[in-house]
Protein backbone atom coordinates (compact mmCIF):
# COMPACT_ATOMS: atom_id res chain seq x y z
CA UNK A 1 0.00 0.00 0.00
CA UNK A 2 1.44 3.20 -1.13
CA UNK A 3 0.54 5.85 1.75
CA UNK A 4 0.10 9.61 1.91
CA UNK A 5 -1.32 12.34 4.56
CA UNK A 6 -4.14 14.03 3.47
CA UNK A 7 -6.17 17.14 4.75
CA UNK A 8 -9.89 16.83 5.21
CA UNK A 9 -11.18 19.50 2.94
CA UNK A 10 -15.18 18.77 3.29
CA UNK A 11 -17.73 16.29 5.13
CA UNK A 12 -20.21 14.73 2.78
CA UNK A 13 -22.62 11.98 4.04
CA UNK A 14 -20.68 8.33 3.68
CA UNK A 15 -17.76 10.41 2.35
CA UNK A 16 -15.02 13.02 2.55
CA UNK A 17 -12.90 15.26 0.38
CA UNK A 18 -9.45 15.06 0.82
CA UNK A 19 -6.59 17.58 -0.54
CA UNK A 20 -2.86 16.02 -0.68
CA UNK A 21 -0.17 18.04 -2.06
CA UNK A 22 2.90 16.40 -4.89
CA UNK A 23 6.20 16.59 -4.17
CA UNK A 24 9.21 15.90 -5.73
CA UNK A 25 11.68 14.24 -4.66
CA UNK A 26 14.37 16.30 -6.47
CA UNK A 27 15.76 19.17 -4.28
CA UNK A 28 16.59 16.94 -1.94
CA UNK A 29 20.13 16.01 -2.59
CA UNK A 30 23.55 18.41 -2.44
CA UNK A 31 23.64 18.22 -6.32
CA UNK A 32 20.15 20.23 -6.87
CA UNK A 33 21.75 23.50 -7.87
CA UNK A 34 23.71 22.05 -10.76
CA UNK A 35 21.18 19.27 -11.84
CA UNK A 36 18.58 20.13 -14.19
CA UNK A 37 15.92 17.54 -13.06
CA UNK A 38 16.44 19.55 -9.69
CA UNK A 39 16.14 23.44 -11.47
CA UNK A 40 13.14 22.18 -13.25
CA UNK A 41 11.32 20.64 -10.01
CA UNK A 42 12.37 23.95 -8.04
CA UNK A 43 10.66 26.07 -11.06
CA UNK A 44 7.56 24.40 -11.71
CA UNK A 45 4.63 24.64 -8.62
CA UNK A 46 3.50 21.18 -7.08
CA UNK A 47 -0.42 20.72 -7.53
CA UNK A 48 -2.10 19.57 -5.01
CA UNK A 49 -4.89 16.63 -5.74
CA UNK A 50 -8.24 16.41 -4.15
CA UNK A 51 -10.30 12.89 -4.26
CA UNK A 52 -13.55 11.77 -2.73
CA UNK A 53 -13.28 8.94 -0.50
CA UNK A 54 -16.08 6.72 0.76
CA UNK A 55 -15.92 6.33 4.42
CA UNK A 56 -17.81 5.72 7.97
CA UNK A 57 -15.11 7.61 10.07
CA UNK A 58 -16.13 10.38 11.99
CA UNK A 59 -13.80 13.33 10.12
CA UNK A 60 -13.79 17.04 10.31
CA UNK A 61 -12.27 19.32 8.01
CA UNK A 62 -8.63 20.58 8.44
CA UNK A 63 -8.10 17.10 10.13
CA UNK A 64 -5.78 15.31 8.64
CA UNK A 65 -5.85 11.51 7.89
CA UNK A 66 -3.60 9.10 5.98
CA UNK A 67 -4.67 8.00 2.81
CA UNK A 68 -3.46 4.55 0.69
CA UNK A 69 -3.57 3.06 -3.01
CA UNK A 70 -2.87 -0.81 -3.82
CA UNK A 71 0.29 -0.74 -5.52
CA UNK A 72 -0.94 -2.96 -8.08
CA UNK A 73 -3.47 -0.20 -8.95
CA UNK A 74 -0.32 2.25 -9.57
CA UNK A 75 2.11 -0.34 -11.78
CA UNK A 76 -0.66 -1.73 -13.84
CA UNK A 77 -1.56 2.34 -14.48
CA UNK A 78 1.85 3.17 -15.45
CA UNK A 79 1.94 -0.13 -17.95
CA UNK A 80 -1.26 1.00 -19.29
CA UNK A 81 -0.22 4.54 -19.79
CA UNK A 82 3.55 4.56 -20.74
CA UNK A 83 4.26 0.75 -21.99
CA UNK A 84 1.13 0.03 -24.20
CA UNK A 85 1.31 3.04 -26.18
CA UNK A 86 4.89 3.06 -26.65
CA UNK A 87 4.48 -0.75 -28.29
CA UNK A 88 1.31 0.07 -30.22
CA UNK A 89 3.86 3.43 -31.74
CA UNK A 90 6.86 1.07 -32.96
CA UNK A 91 4.05 -1.76 -34.08
CA UNK A 92 3.05 0.84 -36.35
CA UNK A 93 6.33 2.36 -37.39
CA UNK A 94 7.46 -1.13 -38.28
CA UNK A 95 4.44 -2.83 -39.92
CA UNK A 96 4.36 0.26 -41.97
CA UNK A 97 8.31 -0.39 -42.84
CA UNK A 98 8.16 -3.58 -43.55
CA UNK A 99 5.57 -3.40 -46.09
CA UNK A 100 8.03 -1.17 -47.90
CA UNK A 101 5.84 1.83 -48.00
CA UNK A 102 8.62 4.24 -47.76
CA UNK A 103 10.01 6.86 -45.58
CA UNK A 104 6.26 8.65 -45.03
CA UNK A 105 4.60 6.26 -44.59
CA UNK A 106 6.41 4.64 -41.41
CA UNK A 107 5.73 7.77 -39.89
CA UNK A 108 2.06 7.67 -40.61
CA UNK A 109 2.52 4.48 -39.08
CA UNK A 110 3.98 5.65 -36.17
CA UNK A 111 1.74 8.56 -35.50
CA UNK A 112 -1.23 5.84 -36.02
CA UNK A 113 0.23 3.21 -33.82
CA UNK A 114 0.67 6.00 -31.17
CA UNK A 115 -2.55 7.37 -31.37
CA UNK A 116 -4.14 3.81 -31.31
CA UNK A 117 -2.15 3.39 -27.91
CA UNK A 118 -3.38 6.38 -26.05
CA UNK A 119 -7.02 5.31 -27.59
CA UNK A 120 -6.80 2.01 -26.40
CA UNK A 121 -5.02 2.75 -22.87
CA UNK A 122 -7.88 5.31 -22.19
CA UNK A 123 -10.39 3.07 -22.75
CA UNK A 124 -8.74 -0.06 -20.90
CA UNK A 125 -8.80 2.06 -17.63
CA UNK A 126 -11.79 3.13 -18.13
CA UNK A 127 -13.25 -0.68 -18.23
CA UNK A 128 -10.51 -1.42 -15.67
CA UNK A 129 -11.95 1.15 -13.18
CA UNK A 130 -9.97 2.32 -10.76
CA UNK A 131 -8.51 1.23 -7.49
CA UNK A 132 -9.92 4.08 -5.17
CA UNK A 133 -7.67 5.52 -2.62
CA UNK A 134 -8.84 4.37 1.17
CA UNK A 135 -8.60 5.96 4.28
CA UNK A 136 -6.37 4.18 6.60
CA UNK A 137 -6.72 6.09 9.36
CA UNK A 138 -6.68 9.49 10.63
CA UNK A 139 -3.41 11.18 12.41
CA UNK A 140 -3.11 11.44 16.20
CA UNK A 141 -2.42 14.99 17.15
CA UNK A 142 0.88 15.82 18.58
CA UNK A 143 0.25 18.27 21.82
CA UNK A 144 3.47 20.07 23.10
CA UNK A 145 3.37 19.49 27.16
CA UNK A 146 6.01 22.20 27.71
Amino acid sequence: MIEEIATVTAVHSGSVEVRCFSKSACGQCRQSNNCGTGLVSKALPGRDHRFVIATGLELTPGQQVRIGIPEHSLITGALLVYLLPLLCLLAGGLLAGWAGLGEGASIVGVLAGGGLGFGLAARLSRRRGHDQPVILGPLIPVARTD
